[in-house]
């Protein structure tokens, strides 16, 4: 095949040279081409065409090397490939030497112009990443009448149930601000690792064989909701988990009679849960399988009753199972017994049939029988990837006893129930001790955590506890507004299965174990009705009596003070030194609170004693007949009898403000703003009260006048109703 050089424009630069007669100018690289003579059967006829004006200028498939661009100019061809000069006529080596030296030239030129072309350009990096961008096919947008879908939203208030009383509690739930700031300066990678940075998915196990490390903690509060809401977000629960599996729920309920009018609210909201799932199975938010969700009836008390043999997918006889729950009149509550009972029962939903099980226990107490089932049930619902979900009342902060009113209908009097209600840690921690002064005792406020042994269920199992306003807990005081996230920094610790593992615990923890250790001292009978509060704070004396009223008055507040400095040997005279050692923000505002509020107390005890020694001693009859026998002792900001114990004082206020000052909307920091509320001095306040005169020497006075005696009645048979038989809670 041969070739010739295409599109050689011709320039009039001056320094351009002439080889016999042809004027060869500069060349541009790009002026340069290539094309072939394929349709031409020889050069000669392809000549010719070009002379006698058969072929155009716009048809030529190629541009001839002319002298100065003229149409007389001979054509001259070159072949690449050898160098050859093809012509009409046979040439002589003279006539084709310049031919060949301007072909010899021009390809010296070319050369030379593309290796500079190429030494101008940048030099190109060693390694290049590759991009490669996917770009997917998109359908077209079909238009289609709008469908107003049914969407169940997670629920974040409370809007439809007015309450009345609110204590929040923990939770997991984020905060909102309107500032977030970021804790740590933002990562930006370089590079990606395709084996790297993929999150983990953890889902419910499937199958009897469980890691427990895939076990994710459950949520072990939420804030103090009405029943029905609490109700709400169960659906809720379920519906998410429908999602992704058929679901098996078992509604737990506790069979007591404090329970009756809860179990009611609950078999009238049945139809709207179930109604809810139907409406997102209708419109594709659940996938729409065979009998995707079942439900099964259990009733709690001092035994298991199931009201199925096997669960149901019928509405009406879950309705009527729950509605049908006989009240139980032992008063006790094995709820891990009943979770342990349907799990062994039902697991075959679960480890054969691949359902995923869901327990939600309703109950208004902590249960009875935490130490011989807790463990095991935890254990088994882990083994299978069962959540356990508890609706169920606040603890009682620091106490395991609460008290629920009861009005018996045989006379219309009010009794005070116990009621099991917690404590909402492993081991009492809390040393309660009565205020001073009048106000609130806080004696039996919520802690806004549940009961330790039900949440350590939730925990563990990867549940929900929620906190309703139950019957059990009209009995604790709501003072406080006690925020879930603020809350959450103080939550117990549920990783203790017995009270053993938290005492062996305590041993490598100084600041705990003088915290527990004055709760327990707090706790000996002896010491417990030795602690007393406010002693009387007004005597009316005489010049006869002053010394005996005084000296009685000191008596209690004694033998209180000697049974308060029992307690504070439970704290070593170094212990501040181990403040700093201690990670827990709980225990932290447990040891300030406690330690705060004992030595505030010696205060005032040793204040009121010396009062009472100052007024005894220093007094003389005839200040007591003449000018002061009327005292009341007010509360001062300033140690007036035992100036002696200021540092004490100051040391007392300094640990309760850090309470308030680190843990707001708390607990801990109700008790201590209650304890600082008034000044721990006293003031003496005397007044003087004039006696009655003395009756006049000789003046007998008006004798009273005599009456006949009035005969005694006849006492009527008494109509009293008998006593009430109370319930048992």
């Amino acid at each position: 095949m041969r070739f010739a050089i295409d599109s050689l424009v011709h320039t009039t630069e001056p320094n351009s040279e002439s080889v016999d007669g042809l004027s060869t100018e500069t060349l541009r690289p790009a002026d340069v081409g290539v094309s072939t003579l394929d349709d031409v059967s020889s050069v000669a006829e392809f000549a010719d065409e070009i002379a006698d004006g058969v072929l155009s200028d716009a048809e030529l498939p190629l541009n001839l090397l002319t002298a100065n661009e003229s149409p007389s100019a001979a054509p001259v061809l070159l072949e690449l490939a050898g160098g050859e000069i093809i012509a009409e006529e046979p040439l002589t080596w003279k006539q084709s030497l310049p031919g060949t030296v301007i072909s010899i030239l021009l390809h010296i030129w070319v050369l030379i112009a593309l290796a500079n072309y190429i030494r101008s350009q940048p030099e190109l990096e060693a390694n290049h990443e590759l991009i490669s961008t996917q770009f997917e096919e998109q359908e077209k947008e079909k238009v289609t009448e709008e469908i107003v879908e049914y969407q169940l939203s997670p629920p974040i208030d409370d809007r439809e149930h007015e309450i009345t009383e609110v204590v929040a509690a923990q939770s997991l739930a984020l905060s909102r601000t309107d500032s977030p700031k970021p804790l740590d300066s933002p990562f930006i990678p370089q590079e990606v690792n395709p084996t790297e940075f993929k999150n983990e998915v953890y889902d419910i196990p499937e199958g009897l064989e469980v890691d427990e490390r895939i076990v994710v903690k459950g949520m072990t509060g939420n804030e103090m909701i009405e029943l029905e809401s609490a109700l709400d977000r169960v659906t809720w629960e379920i519906a998410q988990n429908m999602k992704e599996s058929k679901v098996l729920v078992v509604w737990l309920l506790d069979a007591s009679g404090s329970l009756t009018e809860q179990r009611d609210v609950i078999a009238n909201r049945m139809r709207r849960i179930y109604g809810e799932l139907d409406a997102l199975k209708e419109t594709g938010q659940i996938p729409r399988i065979d009998r995707p969700l079942l439900s099964g009836v259990v009733a709690f008390g001092e035994s298991t009753t199931f009201a199925h043999s096997e669960p149901t997918d019928k509405v009406d006889e879950v309705v009527a199972a729950i509605g049908s729950v006989q009240n139980d009149p032992s008063g006790k509550e094995n709820v891990f017994g009943a979770v342990r009972q349907v799990v062994d029962r039902w697991a075959k939903y679960r480890a054969e049939w691949g359902r995923r099980i869901m327990l939600i226990v309703v109950t208004d107490e902590a249960g009875d029988d935490y130490g011989e089932h807790l463990e095991a049930s935890i254990s088994r619902c882990r083994g299978l990837g069962i959540k356990s979900y508890v609706i169920g009342p606040p603890a009682v902060f620091g106490r395991r006893q609460g008290f629920v009113p009861y009005v018996a209908p045989e006379n219309g009097r009010t009794y005070q129930l116990p009621v099991d209600l917690g404590p909402e840690s492993a081991v009492i921690s809390q040393l309660w001790m009565p205020f001073w002064y009048g106000g609130p005792q806080h004696e039996y406020m919520t802690s806004g955590f549940g009961p330790y042994a039900l949440t350590r269920l939730v925990h563990e199992t990867g549940g929900v506890y929620f906190m309703t306003n139950m019957t059990t807990a009209k009995g604790l005081a709501t003072t406080g507004s006690f925020d879930a996230v603020s809350l959450k920094a103080f939550e117990p610790e549920y990783k203790f299965s017995n009270p053993r593992q938290f005492m062996n615990d305590l041993r490598k923890r100084p600041i705990r174990r003088v915290v527990v250790n004055a709760a327990l001292l707090r706790e000996e009978k002896m010491i417990r009705d030795n602690l007393r509060g406010t002693p009387a704070m007004e005597f009316k004396v005489n010049a006869d009596n002053y010394k005996q009223v005084f000296g009685d008055a000191q008596k209690p507040v004694a033998i209180s003070t000697a049974a308060l400095e029992a307690i504070l040997d439970a704290f070593p005279k170094n212990i501040d030194n181990e403040y700093s050692k201690e990670s827990s923000l709980r225990w932290r505002m447990e040891y300030n609170l406690a330690y705060g509020r004992l030595l505030a107390q010696k205060v005032r005890y040793y204040e009121f004693n010396h009062a009472c020694a100052s007024l005894k001693n220093d007094k003389a009859p005839e200040d007591i007949s003449q000018r002061a026998n009327h005292f009341i002792f007010q509360p001062d900001r300033q140690l007036n009898y035992a100036a002696n114990y200021t540092k004490t004082a100051r040391l007392a206020t300094q640990l309760l403000n850090r309470v308030i000052a680190e843990a707001p909307g708390t607990p801990w920091a109700v008790h201590a703003a209650r304890e600082l509320r008034d000044p721990f001095g006293i003031k003496v306040i005397e007044h003087y009260i004039p006696p009655p005169p003395p009756p006049k020497p000789g003046d007998p006075g008006k004798a009273p006048p005599q009456f006949a005696p009035m005969p005694t009645p006849t006492p009527a048979p008494s109509s009293r109703p008998p006593a009430p038989t109370l319930p048992k809670l």
